[in-house]
């Protein structure tokens, strides 16, 4: 037996520009006071420190009355990280940290004005050899259906790249986000695939084989040995131990399953009704005449009855 002794790393994964929370705290307003009053420096703000720190404990130099007060990042509202001010949701702004402790700040609404709207039409922008196309690009996988008078388009689709063997790429926008895509024939109809872009795969990271450290002997034993477990791909085999385990121990203490009442009585259940046999009865029912109520006798209604003292 030959065991290889590896490690694993990430081969893509979606980047995304993350945005923190600050506020802008604005100047307080001068107050003019008499000549002869003491004017008192006030306390610089004390600071928890961390390495995400955008306002210092040292005091800070005058500003000019334009010059803005330092973000302050905002973890949990309502108070900042630094200053523990209260803060409101409406003064947040979204920051970039474009080096240490310097942001360059939107509004939230700017940012959610960039975001594109879930596509009613996916693009094809041109066919590719599907075997071309490196399955580490593959992200999500969807099923494709033919909405209402879709089906002949949809098949003629699906016929066209299954006897060429290319796969459309193209691209839609859903969940806030754009989404390269590609679109070829499964065993009866279309799969989507959503793609890595480019940057997000880590290229550079791939392992580079040596392959003056293999002698011929042992590749061609390799290759032995590779042609011996060769199977066509079933994906029944593919079997999670773990859940099959675990479906086994549950089934073997169904017998010991408890009420989650135990203190109570077990809720009796319905009895089973017979449909034909209460509707046979409810049209017997229905059948039989109606009781007519005793009239009193004419020229007695409305006369008061004689009590007995």
């Amino acid at each position: 037996m030959v065991s290889i002794p590896v490690r694993l790393y990430k081969a893509a994964r979606r980047e995304r520009i993350r945005f923190h929370h600050v506020y802008q705290r604005q100047p307080e307003p001068v107050e003019e006071v008499a000549e002869s009053e003491a004017v008192e420096e006030p306390e610089p703000p004390k600071s928890k420190g961390g390495i995400h720190q955008v306002l210092n404990s040292v005091p800070a130099p005058a500003r000019a009355e334009s010059e803005p007060l330092p973000l302050e990042r905002v973890r949990n509202l309502p108070v900042g990280e630094i200053s523990e001010e209260p803060v409101e949701k409406p003064q947040l702004l979204k920051a970039y940290e474009i080096e240490k402790d310097r942001y360059v700040t939107f509004e939230p609404q700017e940012v959610a004005a960039l975001r594109p709207k879930t596509s009613t039409e996916l693009d094809i922008a041109e066919f590719v050899r599907l075997e071309e196309i490196d399955p580490i690009f593959f992200e999500t996988s969807y099923y494709v259906a033919p909405d209402r008078a879709g089906e002949k388009p949809y098949a003629l689709l699906f016929n066209a790249l299954l006897d060429t063997g290319y796969a459309a790429v193209g691209s839609l926008a859903m969940h806030g986000r754009e989404h390269a895509t590609v679109i070829r024939p499964g065993r009866r109809g279309l799969i989507l695939h959503s793609l890595f872009y480019a940057n997000e795969v880590r290229a550079e990271e791939e392992y580079s084989n040596d392959p003056e450290l293999v002698n011929p002997k042992e590749l061609e034993l390799a290759k032995l040995f590779v042609r011996a477990l060769a199977a066509p791909f079933d994906p029944g085999k593919l079997k999670d131990k773990f859940e099959e385990r675990l479906h086994e121990l549950i089934e073997a203490r169904s017998d010991m399953a408890q009420s989650a009442y135990g203190h109570r009585e077990p809720v009796r259940k319905a009895p089973v009704v017979d449909i034909m046999e209460a509707l046979r009865k409810s049209l017997e029912m229905a059948r039989k005449p109606v009781q007519s109520e005793k009239v009193p006798p004419k020229g007695t209604a409305g006369r008061p009855r004689k009590s007995r003292s």
